[in-house]
Formats: C-alpha cells, sequence, structure tokens
C-alpha cells in the first residue's frame, strides 16, 4: 500500500465483526510501526524498501512489541477521544476504551499479517513468507486498482455495519 491508512479498511472490517475480541487501535499502530521502516528509508536513502519488518520475523517481532507495549498508551488515547466529545457526539463516537490482552494480541497480529499480505501483493521486494518462502509469490495477485478498492471498500462496509449497529444500540434493540 503506497500509504498507511490503506490498511485500516479491513481492520475496521474485522473490528465490526467481532468488536469485543479485537483492537482496531492496536492494530491501527502494529500497522504504523511496521510502515516506519520504508518510510525512515525513503528519508534516509531516497528508496522505500522493505527489508526486514516486511516479512515474517520483523512482522512477528512487530506485533509482539505492539501487543505488550501498546496496549497502555491506546487506552490512553481511547480515553482522549471519549474526553473531546460534545454529549451528542458521544452518543455515536464514544468507544469503550479498555482494551483486553487478547484484543491487543489479536490486533497486533491481524495488523502485521496482513500488512504483510497487502503489500506484498503490491511491492515486489516484499519477501512476506522469509525465510520459509523465498521471493514474493503474491506479487500482482490483484491489480493495484482491485487492491485499493478492496481496502476502501472494507472500510465502507465497516462503517455503514458499525452505524446500523449504533443506531440499533440508541433504541435499544440490540
Amino acid at each position: 500500500m503506497p500509504i498507511t491508512p490503506f490498511h485500516f479498511g479491513p481492520g475496521a472490517l474485522i473490528k465490526a465483526a467481532v468488536p469485543n475480541h479485537f483492537s482496531w487501535t492496536v492494530f491501527a499502530l502494529a500497522n504504523v510501526v511496521i510502515d516506519l521502516e520504508p518510510v525512515s528509508l525513503f528519508l534516509l536513502i531516497g528508496d522505500p524498501a522493505h527489508p526486514w519488518l516486511h516479512t515474517l520475523p520483523g512482522a512477528l517481532a512487530v506485533a509482539v512489541a505492539v501487543a505488550v507495549f501498546g496496549r497502555r498508551p491506546c487506552e490512553a488515547l481511547l480515553r482522549f477521544w471519549n474526553r473531546r466529545l460534545s454529549p451528542g457526539q458521544a452518543r455515536w463516537l464514544a468507544v469503550v476504551p479498555d482494551i483486553s490482552r487478547t484484543a491487543a494480541w489479536v490486533g497486533a497480529l491481524t495488523g502485521t499479517l496482513s500488512h504483510l499480505a497487502l503489500d506484498a501483493v503490491m511491492h515486489a521486494d516484499v519477501e512476506a513468507l522469509w525465510p520459509i518462502v523465498p521471493g514474493n509469490p503474491w506479487r500482482g495477485a490483484l491489480s493495484l486498482d482491485r487492491l485499493h478498492l478492496a481496502c476502501i471498500l472494507a472500510g465502507v462496509a465497516a462503517a455503514a455495519w458499525w452505524g446500523v449497529r449504533r443506531w440499533f444500540v440508541l433504541r435499544g434493540r440490540y
């Protein structure tokens, strides 16, 4: 993906499907952390390469770090979000700020592994399954337009699912 937010749509859809067992904020943090590698390399050498964090061992290392150290900052961010909402906004947009360990681990692992899968389709230099499978057999499995569209549609579907669920919750029917 050219920019990390494309990865957020599929994560939002997972959050809509299993809201109590998945942390979208930890998922998003894992995606941002894994993309620090190509962004840093681009700033340092002018090439947004994906040498290590975009491999299975690198992604798992990021997932562990984010699941262990990212849960509390993500909870603090959610509490900050809730405090910034007016009462009218809070009815629709307030979130539960507590993230279970399980939800943090599921979010971190899903974030890094889905990131690998999506980037492997797009970037030739991503060796997502290294050291098990060398090279990148997924490159071009989907056109870039279809890949981007799928990520956007996942986000739209998640927003619709969330909105309908919230509407029913506010009316006491869920």
